[in-house]
């Protein structure tokens, strides 16, 4: 569950006048400092590679990175284009780690929505994790989404079950680049999406494994993260009697983390 002075501080910084919404993405996430300026030139391909990948002997590495649409009408390229800084920042912790992506096949897949909103299959984040799916299932290859933070992906149970369930064939795994807890730095944890789509399922249980395993961590961080982030978007009309602020200025402050 999360601590008090966690909340605390979670407040706080909801109030603070020179929030913005990088800083209350790092908040939850972690997440290293960064700006917007352009990352050094690299190149930037989204969705699954054209044509077979470099190797089946390795997976694709898919760096996945969510950001919530803002209130205001914004094209959706746009807004995955201001990921761009993130999904960087994540390859590179990736390569720190584990070393050179030469002579693999990789990709970007920035997604805009909400991460607590359930997703429709025809919705562009869908599509986007699906085609993925699709491509590892052409070429017999396995596929590994690289998630910035735990709800990258969403932290709606069934969606989750939802976008894996069909590709029983894929070997997909999912490692994201988190914290067990607030005070701990981020580090890279690996699980089997599969086994957790089972779980959202209700075909397996993995609390009743008694094996606490990256799933297990998966669901439970997931769940903190969704709970603060409920909690935070029914905090608006208290954070409005507190500082007199409209709403709206309130809530585009808020929404870029949920």
């Amino acid at each position: 569950m999360l601590s008090n002075e966690r909340r605390a501080l979670l407040f706080k910084m909801l109030l603070s006048p020179s929030l913005s919404f990088l800083s209350l993405h790092q908040l939850l996430n972690r997440n290293t400092d960064l700006d917007m300026a352009e990352p050094a030139a690299i190149e930037f391909v989204t969705g699954p590679p054209i044509g077979p990948p470099i190797t089946t002997a390795e997976p694709l590495i898919v760096f996945v990175a969510r950001g919530a649409p803002p209130a205001a009408r914004i094209d959706p390229d746009q807004l995955k284009y201001y990921l761009r800084p993130a999904l960087i920042e994540l390859q590179a912790e990736y390569v720190r780690k584990y070393g050179k992506l030469e002579g693999r096949s990789y990709c970007y897949c920035p997604l805009i929505h909400k991460s607590i909103t359930p997703l429709q299959p025809d919705s562009d984040s869908f599509e986007s994790l699906t085609d993925i799916l699709v491509y590892g299932r052409t070429y017999g290859l396995d596929i590994m989404f690289v998630l910035n933070h735990w709800d990258s992906i969403t932290s709606d149970g069934p969606t989750f079950a939802n976008i894996f369930k069909g590709f029983p064939d894929v070997k997909v795994t999912i490692r994201v680049y988190g914290t067990i807890s607030v005070n701990n730095n981020c580090a890279f944890y690996d699980l089997d999406a599969h086994r957790v789509s089972a779980h959202y399922q209700g075909l397996i249980r993995l609390e009743d494994e008694f094996v606490i395993d990256d799933g297990l961590r998966y669901v439970v961080r997931v769940e903190e993260v969704r709970t603060v982030r409920i909690g935070v978007e029914e905090s608006i009309g208290l954070m409005m009697q507190m500082t007199g602020r409209p709403e709206s200025e309130l809530r585009e402050r808020i929404l870029w983390m949920l």
